[in-house]
């Protein structure tokens, strides 16, 4: 049987009905889990129309015999602080598990490129949205290399983290960053942190004010250093 063929086009306010169970099934393929993609979430039509309005955004779907099979979320980004040249970003390319090798994924990406090129971008940057190889093979195969990478953390844990002192780096090598953390909340007579439901605006106070004391310390220890700033005595 002769497979119908696949078109990608720029989507229209009337497809955003159509593109919402595809939206869901890319979340559910995330890697970053739960951490960050609920299995399901309220108001996820509101979501997809607010960032389908925003000037930069390029939503891209692939369609068979007026099926949708697959999209692209895309962002154009201008110059900034950290970056001259301007470039578009693929911020999710999903393709439905029933229409994978059909040539959904190049017909996205020729879209996306297109796109890119009218946006005058020099570059286009992609995240993997699995992070299988299978998705890695075929951004490598359309001249895609490394450029980075990112990484996750709990916003409690690096201020917990960040909580400790320079002179207990030696300490954590051999007896465990958890172990320190522990023994730092007895002394100060602060209840276990459990893993979840932390309250951040306390970590961040409790941060700031030791930060502060550490820069007063530095300051008074800097002053009984200084030869100039004592006064002798007859």
């Amino acid at each position: 049987m002769k497979l119908s063929a696949v078109r990608a086009r720029l989507a229209e306010p009337s497809d955003l009905a159509a593109v919402l169970p595809l939206v869901r099934s890319a979340r559910a393929d995330s890697p970053l889990g739960p951490q960050f993609v609920a299995p399901e979430v309220a108001g996820l039509e509101t979501h997809l129309r607010a960032w389908f309005e925003m000037p930069e955004s390029r939503l891209v779907i692939a369609e068979v015999d007026s099926e949708l099979i697959g999209l692209a979320l895309l962002q154009c980004v201008s110059p900034g602080l950290l970056c001259d040249v301007p470039y578009l970003q693929v911020e999710a390319l999903y393709v439905h598990g029933d229409h994978r090798r059909q040539g959904a994924g190049r017909a996205l990406m020729q879209q996306g490129a297109i796109e890119a090129a009218r946006h005058g971008a020099e570059r286009i940057v992609t995240v993997p949205l699995t992070g299988a190889r299978s998705e890695q093979r075929f951004f490598s195969g359309l001249g895609f290399s490394p450029a980075g990478s990112r990484r996750v953390a709990e916003t409690a844990s690096v201020l917990r983290r960040l909580e400790l002192a320079p002179s207990a780096t030696r300490e954590r090598r051999t007896r465990g960053l958890d172990e320190l953390i522990a023994r730092r909340r007895r002394s100060r007579g602060l209840p276990e942190t459990p893993a979840r439901g932390v309250d951040l605006t306390a970590l961040v106070e409790r941060s700031q004010a030791e930060s502060r004391s550490m820069h007063v310390n530095r300051a008074v220890q800097t002053r009984r250093s200084d030869p100039s700033s004592s006064t002798a005595i007859s």
